[in-house]
Order: structure tokens, then sequence, then C-alpha cells
């Protein structure tokens, strides 16, 4: 049965998707919209915001008041970018966000009128990473805790009167995501086997390497921040889920070590991550690829796989496994060598896998 009902709509749709679909492949294409499906969808319930339409890549959400549509769309932007961080600003995903609000009649899976008809115009005029919001969203948006601006009035086809548009003055400062485990990933020895190896066997590498990274970070809660040919840097939010990603990937390395003879020096350390559109810096980012440089200290022991954590890290960690250590590396180096790696107060510990 249809019925009308007052509706808060959030409409989020991926820009310029068409040319960047038909760079990727099937599986790709089906990864990319299931992990932004998930981004969306997880972000909207923290606002009491849930999909109810779908349309290609993008999306139709519900929710209790304006505002909590606002606040949605402005976290989905800030994350989005900062998930995507050291991506250049041509290669990362961005979306545009449109906010109104009306009688919709909703039936079954359908929602329909013109309110969903006003929703698509505005859609199209909206830049990339902006919110825009119609004037009747704008009308009860709380405005003490949403800034906007008005942006013009416009004539739409099949509206009779003309459409005052607002938009989000959003902050686009630098932000800090405080408290993160920071990992620092190279491979070692990945130049001598380009020049080598044929390009096949290259590209074969890479998507392996990558397929793993982004495995462990599915699986323990991690996110891939950048990625530079053979260096990954990845964030997690716990200290123990760091480290049991650690000892998998160290496992599964020992395996594209006997393959390819491609060692794999990494860095662990906890802090924060400093975030202004695409690019990612900060002190402790510095600290943590410092760690992942002790492995040149280290190389005589013959183990090409190298896991260097802070005492920052180790410190958060409560767990407990007869299969990992940790060895206190601080005696084994010079002065000279610390002052070197740029590890300032920090004690390095290296991380034993049994």
């Amino acid at each position: 049965m249809a019925n009308y009902r007052t509706t808060v709509i959030l409409k989020t749709d991926i820009v310029d998707s068409t040319p960047r679909l038909s760079e990727q492949t099937q599986a790709e294409m089906g990864l990319q919209r299931r992990q932004h499906k998930h981004f969306i969808a997880e972000t909207a319930r923290t606002h009491q915001g849930s999909i109810f339409q779908e349309e290609g890549d993008a999306y139709l959400i519900e929710f209790p008041s304006v505002t909590d549509a606002v606040l949605a769309a402005i976290e989905m932007h800030q994350n989005l970018r900062s998930m995507q961080a050291g991506k250049g600003e041509k290669q990362r995903l961005a979306i545009r966000a449109v906010i109104t609000v009306g009688d919709i009649l909703h039936q079954g899976s359908d929602a329909m009128g013109m309110t969903m008809s006003l929703t698509a115009r505005i859609e199209k005029l909206t830049p990339p990473d902006e919110i825009y919001l119609s004037h009747a969203a704008w009308l009860v948006l709380n405005k003490a805790e949403v800034q906007t601006s008005f942006v013009e009035e416009f004539n739409f086809k099949g509206f009779s009167e003309p459409e005052k548009v607002y938009k989000v003055n959003q902050k686009r400062g630098i932000r800090v995501i405080p408290d993160q485990c920071i990992v620092f990933a190279d491979a070692k020895g990945f130049g001598k086997f380009f020049k080598s190896a044929d390009m096949d066997g290259v590209e074969t590498f890479l998507l392996e390497y990558d397929d793993l990274m982004n495995s462990i970070c599915a699986e323990h809660g991690g996110v891939v921040r950048q990625v530079n040919g053979d260096l990954y840097f990845l964030t997690f939010a716990d200290a123990d889920e760091t480290i049991s990603a650690m000892v998998v990937l160290c496992r599964k390395w020992k395996s594209i070590l006997e393959r390819y003879s491609i060692g794999l020096s990494i860095g662990v350390h906890k802090g924060n991550l400093h975030v202004f559109r695409s690019y990612v810096f900060g002190e402790d980012l510095n600290v943590t690829m410092s760690l992942a440089n002790l492995g040149v200290f280290f190389k005589s022991e013959g183990n090409e796989i190298f896991v260097a954590v802070s005492d920052k890290a180790k410190i958060t960690t409560n767990i407990a496994r007869k299969d990992v250590r940790f060895q206190e590396l601080d005696d084994k180096l010079t002065a000279d060598e610390i002052r070197q790696m740029a590890l300032g107060e920090y004690h390095a510990y290296r991380l034993i896998v049994e």
C-alpha cells in the first residue's frame, strides 16, 4: 500500500564514476561498490539514518532530522578524504551530497514525489565535495550547529516557483586523527626485482602485495592510507588487532620471500595523524618510517622480515600469545644510529613471530 510520509533525504553520489569504472575489472568494481556502500551505511547509521533506495553508486538515505542528515554528510566528506589521504586530487574518490525534506510517496522499495525530483535537480548542480540544501531543509536546520551560505535561486524544470539553494560551510583545515596505530611497510629488494623481472612478474607481485594488505586491513579493522609503489602506510584503531595483523603479514610474507626474494621492513608506532585534503603528515608518521628503516642494521641476522615496534605502541597492547615476543633493540644500536633514525624519545623493540 502506498502512503505519503514527510521525509528528510540525504542523497550521496560519486563524482565522475563512469571514467573511473572504465579502468576497473569487474571484481574491482564490485569490491569498490561494496566497500563504499558499507562506508555510507555505517556513517549514516551513527546519525540515525538508513538507506532506503539505491541508484547505481548513489544512495538515498532517510534521517529523523535535517541536522542529523547534515552532520552525517559532513562526516562522510571528512572521513572519505582521510581514508584516501596520500592520493592525489585526481585519483581520490569524491562525492556530492544533497539534502531535502518534504512529502514522499513510499510504495514498497520505490519512492516518488516532487521532493525526489527536487533532490535530483539540485544534485546536478552540486560540485564535488559540497553539501547543498533545499530551501525547506535550510529552514528547519539547526543553524547554531551548522553554518551555511546562500548559493543562488534556480528555476528548475517542472517547478512553478524558483528554488533557493544553500550550501554547508565545511571547515577544510587540517584535521587531527588521534591515537592511531600507524604501520609503515617497505618491500625490501623490490627495486632489484623490478630491474630483473618482466612486467608480468612485477604486476603479479604488486597485485599479490596489494591483496594481502587489503585483506589484513579488512580482517583487523585497518585502513590503507597511502600506497606508493612498494610502500604501504596503514592505520589501525586497536593495538592488539595491529599486532595480530602484523603476525599474519609476517607469516604470509614468507611465501612471497621464497618466490620473489623480496623482504619486508615494517615500523609500528602509536600517535596522531595530521590530514589536510589528501595529504598526511606529522611527527608520529616520521617516527613510524624511522622504525621501519631500522631493518638496515639487522640484515646480518639473515632474517629478511623485520618488524620494529615503538615502546608507545608496545605498552598499549594486551596481547598474550606464545608465538609473539618483543626484543629490545636500543642496546643493539649505537647512539649515532639512534640519532640517524630520528626516533627521538622513543625506544624500539623487534617483534619476533615464532
